[in-house]
């Protein structure tokens, strides 16, 4: 090899060493083999795959939320609300909320009926002063003014002189029943229900009342069978 040969040679061997000292000293990383990148290219996650979710904290229903649910909760409601001056209306109120699951209200009247009171064959008796007057309204102590909750509602009470007595009356003007379809039902020694139900339509026509079923003596299965009927 000739000088010359031998100086180039050295020249170009010096330029590729100070070339590479100053990609070192810039901190350029030396180049990754295929087999590196490949590697890395797996254990990295792919920008279309979402992290691993942590676990959610429940998150709080806003008012509107709030309001919607109650609504539906309070539309599916039943009540059976009933007056018993003897047990006999009571025994078939507590079948039809059984059978219906419904909440059983009971009207009480502020000043409770004695055997007295309801001995029918003395004219001075209490029913008998009540049903001979239109006016009348015994007063009840049971609170009724969350009845606007409900959608629908089974009243029951026994037959007075063919009808419903007034006490009843004090029921219905009692509560707001605007919203509700109101089954009224009976008990009696031998009366029907029809008058009943005419006579509680004609006097509370803003109130949906249905119809009525009298359920003298009646059992869990005829209970059943009537509630079965209205669907």
């Amino acid at each position: 090899m000739t000088t010359r040969k031998k100086l180039m040679l050295l020249f170009l061997l010096t330029s590729f060493a100070f070339t590479a000292c100053s990609k070192a000293s810039a901190g350029v990383a030396p180049e990754k083999t295929a087999a590196q990148t490949a590697a890395l290219q797996e254990a990295a996650p792919s920008s279309s795959q979402e992290a691993e979710p942590t676990e959610a904290l429940p998150t709080s229903s806003g008012p509107e939320e709030s309001s919607r649910s109650n609504e539906q909760k309070s539309a599916g409601r039943t009540a059976v609300v009933y007056f018993s001056a003897t047990g006999t209306t009571a025994e078939i109120a507590r079948l039809i909320a059984e059978e219906t699951g419904a909440d059983l209200l009971e009207i009480v009247p502020e000043t409770a009926y004695t055997s007295e009171d309801l001995n029918y064959h003395d004219d001075n008796c209490r029913a008998n002063r009540e049903m001979n007057d239109d006016t009348a309204r015994p007063a009840i102590s049971s609170d009724f003014s969350h009845l606007s909750e409900y959608s629908v509602i089974y009243v029951g009470h026994p037959i007075w002189w063919g009808t419903a007595p007034r006490i009843i009356q004090t029921f219905f003007e009692s509560c707001d029943l605007s919203q509700a379809t109101v089954y009224t039902f009976c008990t009696s020694g031998g009366s029907g229900i029809e008058q009943s139900v005419k006579d509680l339509q004609n006097l509370y026509p803003d109130v949906n009342i249905v119809s009525g079923k009298r359920l003298n003596g009646a059992s869990a299965a005829d209970v059943k069978s009537w509630i079965s009927s209205l669907d």
